[in-house]
């Protein structure tokens, strides 16, 4: 927590965007809340990995299993969504939320299932290189709960300043984007009371202050040679994300050459019975959001009949979106099963993924603006 920033009375901090390493964050769930555990006055943050909510789920069952140490904190589950239109953050949610929609379709689905919305780094302009990206003026007709006005990255000062003049009446909402622990905290949204259940009126009610300012670039060099000295990568890998199974032995990546245009997934492990309902969520809510989906099959090495019934949901969603669904790569188990099933002749497949991008119409290119 930066200090010398004092706390308003009766006020408490959040922390509404922070990443760990299921998307392209540094720092693992269990860091995240060693960190907050000592830092008493953030009592809320959500976890908002990009395009996942596997890494808010495993941070909240951890803080839950040590109540102990963390039962003073409440952890949102959250998910930065990566939208045709820029990044949108929803918080409370219940279901992952696939990337591909528009602002506004991913605001609706926020909403139905009982979350909220919040436009991060609208008018983020710096880093679009490196797909960092903001929804601009669509604050302004999108129906957002509340505008993150600041946010902690070193290049966001003047953006942050756009965003609170173009916020309006809505709820402005201050959180650190931290992607590493030096950053998270930098960046903070204080409100009335102390639980994310207050939060939420807060956000409601728009009673949130936002706090805190931008770190600078000697935070930054310290990363990177911390990072260099350690024999890691630097630049964040935003395009790295991955869902699990809650019941199966299955973990879904999403390749860092995929794009709003073609996801290009890979499987580990298992895909059963009790892996499928991830497995065909995955893909069928990609297809519904008119984006090809590739599923690199090469590190599958069990595929049931329920595995075959996801593979099957995806071609279907494909078809009726009029997007494209191919395999590439496919393991001894998996042509093994499909041929079984009668069905490998219908799939379209690919030696390769390059191939497979080409039988999809679309050259696949850095995934989600993260």
């Amino acid at each position: 927590m930066p200090d010398g920033i004092e706390l308003t009375s009766g006020f408490s901090r959040a922390d509404l965007h922070v990443h760990t390493t299921y998307s392209d964050g540094t720092t693992a769930p269990e860091d995240v809340l060693n960190y907050y555990a000592l830092h008493s006055a953030v009592n809320v943050f959500a976890i908002t990995d990009h395009d996942t909510i596997d890494g808010a789920r495993h941070t909240k069952e951890f803080a839950e299993k040590h109540p102990d140490l963390f039962g003073h904190l409440d952890v949102i589950i959250g998910e930065e969504i990566s939208t045709r239109d820029g990044h949108v953050i929803g918080l409370f949610l219940q279901d992952w939320i696939s990337p591909g929609l528009s602002a506004a379709e991913t605001v609706d689905a926020i909403h139905a299932q009982g979350g909220l919305a919040v436009a991060a780094h609208p008018y983020t302009s710096w880093m679009k290189f490196a797909g960092l990206v903001g929804v601009g003026d669509l604050i302004k007709s999108v129906p957002f709960d509340a505008v993150e006005t600041r946010n902690s990255n070193f290049t966001e000062v003047f953006a942050n300043r756009k965003a609170d003049r173009n916020a309006g009446d809505l709820a402005r909402v201050g959180n650190s984007d931290g992607h590493f622990l030096d950053a998270i905290g930098r960046c903070f949204t204080e409100f009335p009371g102390q639980t994310a259940a207050e939060l939420r009126t807060a956000i409601e009610e728009r009673t949130t202050k936002a706090g805190g300012g931008c770190y600078g670039l000697p935070t930054l060099a310290r990363f990177a040679v911390d990072r260099l000295l350690k024999g890691e990568w630097v630049i964040p890998r935003r395009h790295r994300v991955r869902r699990e199974s809650r019941a199966g032995e299955l973990e879904i990546r999403i390749h860092e050459d995929s794009s709003l245009s073609a996801a290009v997934l890979c499987p580990v492990g298992r895909i059963d019975a009790a892996s499928m309902p991830e497995m065909k969520e995955t893909v069928t809510l990609l297809a519904a959001a008119r984006v090809n989906v590739i599923l690199d099959l090469s590190e599958v090495y069990f595929l049931g009949s329920p595995g075959v019934t996801a593979l099957v949901a995806g071609l279907k969603a494909a078809r009726e979106s009029g997007v494209g669904f191919c395999l590439a790569r496919l393991s001894t188990p998996c042509i093994q099963t499909l041929s079984g099933a009668r069905l490998l002749s219908v799939f379209p497949r690919a030696r390769d993924v390059d191939e497979a991008r080409k039988l999809v119409g679309t050259d696949a290119i850095a995934f989600a603006q993260a």
